[in-house]
């Protein structure tokens, strides 16, 4: 089997449920909830998502998807790319 490797940048409104073990996690407008492991550190530096003061927060999300094809296993991973807070 060919290996593959594919991106997919998207943007989606969603509500910040909170940070645990290196994950944020987001509610979409689309009701998906999303674990992104993997974030840009300009994120955490301009809003500190660990702290909990941004839980139940909007905010307009930019990220990637990242599939992999791996031993017949399809395996995604999201990027958290960049964030801008509602007001």
């Amino acid at each position: 089997m060919n290996y593959y490797n594919a991106k997919q940048t998207l943007s989606s409104k969603g509500l910040f449920i909170g940070y645990l073990d290196g994950y944020a996690t987001f509610h979409l407008e689309n009701d998906d909830i999303i674990d992104f492991e993997q974030i840009n550190k300009r994120i955490l530096t301009e809003y500190d998502l660990k702290n909990g003061n941004f839980k139940n927060k909007f905010f307009e999300i930019y990220y990637t998807e990242i599939f992999d094809d791996l031993d017949d296993d399809d395996f995604i991973v999201f990027s958290l790319d960049d964030l801008k807070l509602i007001k």
